[in-house]
C-alpha cells in the first residue's frame, strides 16, 4: 500500500517512507486521504485546514502544488487532481490505500454473512482488523478538520471488532480473541459491550480475577466520564463471574448490549421445546449463525430463521439445539408445532393457532382464521416469545403463524426454501456429514447400547459409508446395532450393503419413508425426472439430463429439475458451470429410493429407452464438443448411434467453451462408459469413449483415457462389434497414451489388424487413423523406412476422407521419421511444409509440436541458434498451460546448452526436463532426456552418472515397449561399465542390446557382437 493513514500517517514504501509536509500542507493531505476518491471543494478545504473560508485561494494552491511535488518522489504526482471551479480530488487504488482495503473486507465480511458463510466472514474481519496500526486514523495529525471522518472509521473498526469477537465466542475460541478485546478495551474503556465481552472471555479461559479487573476498570471509566454506575446486567454478570455461577454467565453468552425491559408476568408461560439432543454434530456454523440471528438486538420485525434440507438431514435436531440455546432470550414462553409439511395431511393454519394460543391459557378460541390470528399476535405483542415451527411445507403454512411483536422470533424447519416470508433468514441447507462427523454420530448411537464400535473398525466405517452422512440413517443403523447385541458390526454391514432401504428401518423411523414423503410431494413431470435419474450411473446431472428424460413430454427441463432441487430430492453440486450450467446429483440412498421405485414402477422397455436416451444425447454432445476443438470430426469416427436433438442453447455453450464442457462431464463421460458396456450398448459406448481421447490426450488424463478405452474394447469383444473394436485399438495405440505406460495397449500385430478391419469396411478414415498408430509403433521399433512409408499411406487416406488435421500429423510424423533416418534436409522441408499448412494457422498447441521437431532438426545439422530460437518459441507458446509442453521445450534447449558447451546450464535444464517428463507422465520423453544427461556426464567423464542415467533410459523404453530405443541405451550402457571397470555388467548389457537387434533384425546387431568378441 502506498498510502496507509488508519494509525500513523505514512507515505510511499513502508522501507522507505517519504517525509512529511507540516502545517496546512499536512491538513490538506490529511484530508484529502481520509476524502480519497471523493471530489473535496474548496471551501471545505480552506474551512477544515485554515479554520476559515476568507484565506486567499493562493494559499491552498500553493499547498496542493507542494503535495504534488511530494507525490512526485514515489511516481504519484497525477493521484492529485483539479476539478476546475470546484476543488479537488485524490485518486487512489483501492489497494493503494488501507483505509479503502479495510472498507472492502468489512463489505465482504458482511456479504459473506449474508450468504451464511461464517468462515469466510470471520477470516475477512480479521484480515481487515489487521490492517490498523493504531488507536486512531492519521495519529500525529491534528484531527480538527477531519474529526468526524476519524470517529465514523474508529466506530466501523469497533463494529467489525465486536462482530469478531461475538462470532469467536459463538464458537468458543476465548483465546483468538482476547489480545485484541484487550487492546479495544484500552482503546474504548467505556465500551459497556467490550467489556462484556471481555470479561465473557478471561472468564472461560479461567481468568476470573482479570475478568473482573476489566468490569471495575470499565467502571471506573464510566464513572470519570460520565458520572454514571454500570447497568444492572452488567453487574449481574460481574457477580455471577466473582461467584464462579456458570449457568448465569451462559444468559449472557452471545447478547446484546442492551436489554429489553421486562415484560408483565405472563399468567401462562408455555415451555413446549422437546428435550434437546446429545447425538447433534457437525453444524457448529449454522448453530452460530443462528443463535447470532435470535440474540442480536430487536429490529423492525421479529427475526425469522429457515433450516432447510432433504428429509433425514437432522433439520428437526438442529432446531431444538437452536432453541433450547437461545431460550434464555425468550422467557416469556417457546412454541413448538409440528406443522407435518412432509405428509398426506399437512396443518391447517387455523389448528395450529388454536393451539398456539391455548398455549397461553385462553379457554375460549374464536372460530375463524383472521380472530385467531388476531388473538395470536395480541397475546405476543408484550412477550418475548419463541416460536418453533417443525417440518413446514410452504409460506401459505407458516404466514398466519409469524408474530407482529419485534421482541419474538420464529424458527422454521422445511425441506424447501420459503424466500416469499418476509425478513427470513435461511441458514445454509444442511448437507450429508463428512466421514469424521458421521462416524462419530454413529459411535454415539451404539454406544448407548453398550457397543464397543471400535472391535471391528472396517466393518464399522462400511456401515458409516453406507449411511452415506445422511443422520437418519446413522441414527438407524446405530439402533439397530445396539438392537441386535449378538449379531457382529460386519453382518450389519451386509444387511446395509444388500438392502438398505429394507434395513434403514427402526421403530416408526424409517429412510425410504422420509425420502418417500419428499417424492410424493412432487407433481407428475418432477416425479417422472426423478425416477428417470435414479435408472442412470450419473455421478452429476446437469439440464441436458433433463432435457434428454423429458424429450417429448412438453415439460420444461430447467424449471423441472429446480422444482426437485427445491423440494431437495436432488442437491446442488457447486456453483453454476460455464459450459453446463448449474450442477446437481443425488444423495446415496436417494439414488437408490428413485432406482428401485422406477423398477416398481417403470416396464423394462421403458427403463432402457430412457438409459438409451439419455446415454445418447450425452455421446451427441461429446461429439460435439470433439468438433469444436478443431472444427471439425478429426481424428475419431463415430459409431452409427444416430445424434440427439439437442437444444441449440446447450450446443451454443459447447461451442464456446468444448473443453470446459468436457471437464464438467469428466466424471459423467467415464461413469456412462461403463454403464453402457454393463447394459450391452456396445455403439454408445465405444463412441463416447474414443470421442473423449482428445480431452484426455491434451488435459493429460491418462486414467480416464485408459479406462474407458479399456472397458469400451471389452464391451465391443463381447458384442462382436468388429468396427468398434478397431476404432478403440487404434486410439489406444496414440503416443501419449502409450508413453504413460500402461499394460495391455496394443503392439505392430494389433494396430495392423485394425488397420486392415476398416480395409475391409471400407473406412478410410478409421484405417487411418489405425495406420499413423501403427506407423508410430514401428518407429518405436527402429523400423523407420517402414514407419516413413506407413505414415505416408496414412496421409493419404487422411487427405481422401476430408481429415485436414489427421493429414497434417501424418505430414508431421514423416518429417520426423526423416530424422530418425538421419535425412535432415528432407526432413527440413517436410517440416517446414507442415509449419505453413493451411489447417493449422491459429493452432499454437499444432504449431508448437511441429516447431520442436523443427528444432531438433536444426539441432542435428548444428545450427543451435535457430533451434534454441525454436525451442523457446515451444516453451513460450504452451509451456505456462502444458506441463508437457513445457518437459518437451526444456529438453531442446538443454541438449542445445549441452552442444554448446554450457555444461552448468546444460545439467539445470536437463535435470528439470526430467522432473517435468516424470510429472507428465511421459516415459518416452523420460527417456530422452535421460541419454541426453548421459552424453553430458560422459563429457565430464563421469562415468557412473553415466552409467545411471543409461540403465534408467533404458528402463523407461522397456516400458514403452520402445525397443530400438532400449537397445541403443542398453549398447551404450555396456560402454560404460567398460569405462568403470565392470566387464561383466558390460557383456550383460551387451546381451541384452544384441538380443533386442536380432529381433528387430537391424544391423547394429553386427557392431555390439564385435564388443562381444572383444571382451568376452
Amino acid at each position: 500500500m502506498i498510502y496507509r493513514i488508519l494509525g500513523d500517517l505514512v507515505i510511499g514504501p513502508p522501507d522507505a517512507p517519504l517525509p512529511l509536509p507540516s502545517g496546512h500542507r499536512l491538513s490538506v493531505l490529511a484530508i484529502m486521504l481520509i476524502n480519497a476518491n471523493r471530489q473535496v471543494s474548496t471551501t471545505d478545504l480552506l474551512r477544515a485546514a485554515w479554520g476559515s473560508t476568507e484565506v486567499n485561494e493562493t494559499q491552498l494552491h500553493k499547498s496542493i502544488s507542494a503535495l504534488r511535488v511530494l507525490l512526485a518522489g514515489i511516481g504519484r504526482r497525477d493521484d492529485l487532481r483539479t476539478h476546475p471551479r470546484y476543488g479537488y480530488e485524490l485518486r487512489v487504488a483501492e489497494n493503494d490505500l488501507d483505509k479503502l482495503v479495510f472498507e472492502r473486507r468489512v463489505h465482504d465480511a458482511e456479504r459473506a454473512a449474508a450468504a451464511g458463510r461464517i468462515d469466510d466472514e470471520i477470516e475477512l474481519l480479521r484480515a481487515a482488523l489487521r490492517i490498523w496500526r493504531g488507536p486512531r486514523p492519521l495519529s500525529g495529525v491534528p484531527d480538527e478538520p477531519f474529526r468526524r471522518e476519524a470517529a465514523d472509521l474508529q466506530h466501523r473498526r469497533k463494529r467489525a471488532a465486536v462482530r469478531l469477537f461475538d462470532l469467536e465466542l459463538g464458537r468458543g475460541h476465548y483465546e483468538r480473541i482476547l489480545g485484541e478485546l484487550q487492546t479495544l478495551i484500552g482503546y474504548h474503556p467505556t465500551d459497556r459491550r467490550l467489556c462484556e465481552q471481555g470479561m465473557l472471555a478471561l472468564y472461560r479461559r479461567g481468568h476470573a480475577t482479570q475478568a473482573l479487573a476489566v468490569y471495575e476498570r470499565y467502571r471506573d471509566a464510566l464513572v470519570e466520564e460520565t458520572g454514571g454506575e454500570p447497568d444492572a446486567g452488567l453487574r449481574n454478570l460481574m457477580y455471577a463471574v466473582a461467584s464462579a455461577d456458570d449457568p448465569t454467565v451462559d444468559r449472557f453468552e452471545h447478547t446484546t448490549t442492551r436489554q429489553a425491559s421486562p415484560p408483565a408476568p405472563p399468567v401462562v408461560v408455555p415451555r413446549q421445546l422437546p428435550p434437546d439432543l446429545t447425538d447433534l454434530v457437525g453444524r457448529a456454523d449454522q448453530l452460530t449463525e443462528a443463535r447470532r440471528l435470535l440474540t442480536r438486538e430487536p429490529g423492525i420485525a421479529p427475526p425469522v430463521v429457515v433450516v432447510t434440507g432433504p428429509g433425514g438431514i437432522g433439520k428437526t435436531s438442529l432446531g431444538v439445539r437452536i432453541a433450547h440455546q437461545v431460550r434464555v432470550r425468550y422467557p416469556d414462553g417457546q412454541l413448538y408445532v409440528e406443522l407435518r409439511g412432509t405428509t398426506a395431511d399437512p396443518a391447517e393454519s387455523s389448528e395450529v393457532l388454536a393451539h398456539l394460543v391455548r398455549a397461553f391459557g385462553v379457554a375460549r378460541v374464536p372460530e375463524s382464521l383472521d380472530e385467531r390470528a388476531g388473538l395470536y399476535r395480541s397475546l405476543l405483542a408484550d412477550r418475548r416469545v419463541l416460536v418453533v415451527l417443525d417440518d413446514a411445507r410452504d409460506e401459505e403454512q407458516v404466514r398466519d403463524l409469524m408474530p407482529g411483536n419485534p421482541a419474538c422470533a420464529v424458527l422454521v424447519t422445511a425441506r424447501q426454501r420459503l424466500p416469499d416470508i418476509d425478513g427470513a433468514h435461511h441458514l445454509p441447507t444442511l448437507l450429508p456429514l463428512d466421514e469424521r462427523a458421521a462416524t462419530d454420530l454413529f459411535r454415539r448411537v451404539v454406544g448407548r447400547s453398550g457397543v464397543d464400535s471400535g472391535a471391528e473398525p472396517q466393518a464399522t466405517r462400511r456401515v458409516v459409508e453406507l449411511c452415506a452422512g445422511l443422520p437418519l440413517a446413522l441414527c438407524i443403523a446405530g439402533a439397530l446395532r445396539g438392537r441386535d447385541y449378538d449379531r457382529s458390526m460386519a453382518e450389519l454391514a451386509a444387511r446395509l450393503d444388500s438392502q438398505p432401504l429394507d434395513t434403514f428401518v427402526y421403530g416408526g423411523r424409517s429412510v425410504e419413508r422420509s425420502i418417500g414423503a419428499g417424492f410424493d410431494r412432487l407433481d407428475p413431470d418432477a416425479q417422472r425426472l426423478f425416477l428417470a435419474l435414479g435408472l442412470l450411473e450419473l455421478p452429476d446431472i446437469g439440464l441436458w439430463t433433463a432435457a434428454a428424460v423429458l424429450a417429448g413430454t412438453g415439460a420444461e427441463p430447467a424449471e423441472t429439475l429446480l422444482r426437485l432441487a427445491r423440494c431437495h430430492m436432488v442437491q446442488t453440486a457447486g456453483p453454476v458451470q460455464p459450459a453446463s450450467g448449474m450442477r446437481y446429483r443425488l444423495h446415496d440412498l436417494t439414488r437408490e429410493y428413485a432406482r428401485r421405485r422406477s423398477e416398481r414402477e417403470l416396464p423394462e422397455p421403458d427403463r432402457r429407452s430412457v438409459r438409451e436416451r439419455v446415454y445418447a444425447a450425452l455421446l451427441t454432445l461429446a461429439r460435439r464438443a470433439h468438433r469444436s476443438i478443431y472444427g471439425g470430426d478429426f481424428e475419431v469416427v463415430h459409431s452409427a448411434a444416430p445424434d440427439w436433438p439437442a437444444p441449440q442453447a446447450i450446443l451454443a455453450r459447447i461451442d464456446d467453451e468444448p473443453l470446459a464442457w468436457y471437464e464438467t462431464e469428466r466424471l459423467n463421460l467415464r461413469a456412462a462408459v461403463r454403464h453402457t458396456a454393463a447394459l450391452g450398448l456396445a455403439g454408445i459406448c465405444w463412441d463416447l469413449a474414443v470421442s473423449a481421447h482428445e480431452f484426455y490426450s491434451i488435459r493429460g488424463y491418462l486414467d480416464d483415457w485408459y479406462a474407458t478405452h479399456m472397458t469400451a474394447l471389452e464391451a465391443c469383444r463381447l458384442a462382436g462389434d468388429d468396427r468398434g473394436q478397431a476404432a478403440v485399438t487404434a486410439i489406444l495405440g496414440q503416443p501419449a497414451l502409450v508413453a504413460s505406460r500402461r499394460a495391455g495397449l496394443p503392439g505392430t500385430d494389433e494396430l495392423a489388424a485394425a488397420a486392415r478391419q476398416f480395409g475391409r469396411l471400407a473406412d478410410r478414415h478409421g484405417q487411418a487413423i489405425a495406420l499413423r498408430a501403427l506407423a508410430n509403433c514401428l518407429r518405436r521399433r527402429g523400423q523407420f523406412e517402414r514407419a516413413r512409408a506407413t505414415f505416408s499411406q496414412a496421409r493419404q487416406l487422411y487427405e481422401a476422407s476430408g481429415d485436414d488435421v489427421g493429414a497434417w500429423q501424418a505430414l508431421r510424423y514423416v518429417g520426423q521419421t526423416h530424422i530418425d533416418l538421419g535425412q535432415r534436409d528432407e526432413a527440413l522441408r517436410i517440416l517446414y511444409e507442415a509449419q505453413g499448412h493451411p489447417r493449422v494457422a491459429g493452432q499454437p498447441r499444432l504449431l508448437a509440436q511441429n516447431a520442436y521437431w523443427i528444432g531438433w532438426t536444426h539441432l542435428a545439422r548444428g545450427d543451435l541458434a535457430e533451434a534454441a530460437h525454436l525451442f523457446q518459441y515451444v516453451l513460450d507458446t504452451v509451456g505456462g498451460v502444458d506441463a508437457t509442453g513445457r518437459a518437451y521445450a526444456t529438453h531442446g534447449l538443454g541438449e542445445v546448452a549441452r552442444r554448446a558447451g554450457d555444461r552448468v546450464a546444460a545439467e539445470a535444464q536437463l535435470t528439470t526436463a526430467a522432473e517435468l517428463a516424470g510429472q507428465a507422465s511421459d516415459a518416452l520423453l523420460a527417456g530422452r532426456v535421460q541419454l541426453s544427461l548421459a552424453r553430458l556426464h560422459r563429457t565430464g567423464g563421469r562415468f557412473d552418472r553415466v552409467a545411471a542415467a543409461l540403465a534408467r533410459a533404458a528402463d523407461l523404453f522397456d516400458a514403452q515397449n520402445a525397443t530400438y530405443l532400449r537397445a541403443g541405451a542398453l549398447s551404450a550402457l555396456g560402454d560404460a561399465y567398460v569405462e568403470l571397470g565392470r566387464l561383466a555388467e558390460a557383456r550383460a548389457a551387451w546381451t541384452a542390446a544384441l538380443d533386442l537387434y536380432e529381433e528387430m533384425g537391424l544391423p547394429e546387431a553386427e557392431q555390439v557382437r564385435a564388443r562381444l568378441g572383444r571382451y568376452g
